[in-house]
């Protein structure tokens, strides 16, 4: 879908207006530095080491394998309060660019403005941010994973599936979490019949590629310790973690009190997370859409937030990660931007009915204004927390 003219001003001032929040928003959370939990001393132990020994070493001094090796090495490079500060700015930036581009082609004018803004008051994409984690530099890979898909499918280049493939390998090697978002785009590609219309032996080579990364890592790190054990939590924590889900991706459409998860009973959450993802089913029978089409890059966003979604239950649900709301929301923060370009995508159109269209206003001004009080909510309470990494007094 090419960008009429008309709403292009509008859409280019939203953009501006949406760098000019993140970056604001970003200064004023990162001022005071940066905060911490226990994989942030992992991360910082290995970069340490990485550049004293050229090892990964964790702070026990054991081999650094439990995450993805590229954050610690990019940490390694930029060590300094300062620069890490750069590093996170330029990848919420670059989030916000290609998931706004990605937009600006798959919606409609008015609402492809709307999405930047969306994104900017995003609480999901900036908290993490505050911290030693390796999710905004994963975000902004993410999205470059998905531009390039996306692009890829609208074009059928080989030159943007090789970008995908070099990208989509460095995903897993960032946050082992990546992989869900790698198999949800092959699920999109397989269900919508890719190999059909397009070169089977471009998406082997994408495939291996892309799983390259995650291989060579798993590999590594079998051989450098011993096995961990973990015992599965079982169908109860299953359904557990599926409203936590359903509860943390409602809460970025409506004003939900963090109190309301525990007052109200888990089946609603949980149905609440079907029926969003229901919801946000863009249309059109798998496999009889063409690849290049706008509903087929909408179906590739929709596999992806539902991979990603899937992939965390199993996995916390195997105690390779945490429970509880806060790590929820972190864990789906990946895909909030195919989440809100769904959104904006689904929502009922007002045509040329006045009162709809002025309803259609007043409904986005609400969502933007609940957005800008939650993050800025955020921003005011976290902007204090006690560093780990801070600037030099």
């Amino acid at each position: 879908m090419r960008p009429a003219a008309g709403p292009a001003r509008a859409y280019h001032w939203a953009l501006g207006l949406a760098a000019l929040v993140v970056l604001g928003l970003y200064g004023v959370l990162s001022q005071g530095g940066f905060g911490g939990t226990a994989d942030s001393y992992s991360y910082l132990s290995a970069a340490r080491s990485l550049r004293a020994s050229g090892q990964l070493l964790g702070p026990d001094g054991l081999p650094y394998r439990l995450w993805g090796p590229l954050y610690p090495a990019l940490l390694s490079v930029f060590g300094s309060f300062g620069a890490i500060r750069s590093l996170y700015a330029l990848a919420l930036l670059g989030h916000l660019l290609l998931w706004s581009r990605a937009g600006r082609r798959l919606l409609p004018g008015p609402r492809a403005g709307a999405l930047p803004l969306a994104l900017a008051l995003s609480t999901a994409v900036l908290v993490p941010a505050k911290f030693i984690w390796s999710e905004p530099v994963f975000f902004l890979l993410a999205a470059a994973y998905s531009g390039a898909l996306l692009a890829w499918l609208r074009t059928n280049s080989g030159r943007w599936l090789g970008w995908a493939t070099l990208v989509g390998c460095l995903l897993p090697l960032q946050r082992t979490s990546g992989a869900f978002l790698l198999v949800g785009a092959g699920v999109a590609l397989l269900a919508n019949g890719a190999w059909r219309t397009r070169s089977r032996w471009q998406l082997v080579a994408h495939g291996l590629g892309c799983a390259s990364g995650e291989v060579l890592w798993s590999i590594h790190a079998a051989l450098a310790g011993p096995r961990v054990v973990r015992i599965p939590g079982g169908w109860s924590m299953l359904a557990e973690l599926q409203a936590q889900y359903g509860f943390v991706m409602l809460r970025w459409f409506g004003p939900l009190a963090a109190g309301w998860y525990g007052a109200v009973p888990y089946a609603w959450w949980a149905l609440g997370l079907v029926g969003l993802l229901a919801w946000l089913w863009p249309g059109g029978r798998p496999g009889r859409v063409p690849l290049s089409s706008a509903t087929a890059a909408l179906q590739l966003c929709w596999w992806l937030v539902v991979a990603n979604v899937l992939g965390h239950m199993v996995a916390v649900t195997f105690r390779l990660g945490t429970g509880g709301v806060h790590d929820a929301e972190r864990y789906m923060a990946p895909v909030a931007g195919p989440m809100l370009l769904l959104a904006l995508a689904r929502w009922p159109a007002a045509g040329p009915v006045r009162w709809r269209q002025v309803l259609n206003g007043l409904v986005l001004a609400a969502w933007l204004g609940y957005s800008a009080l939650r993050v800025g909510h955020n921003v005011a309470e976290l902007r204090l927390r006690p560093p780990l990494v801070g600037p030099r007094r």
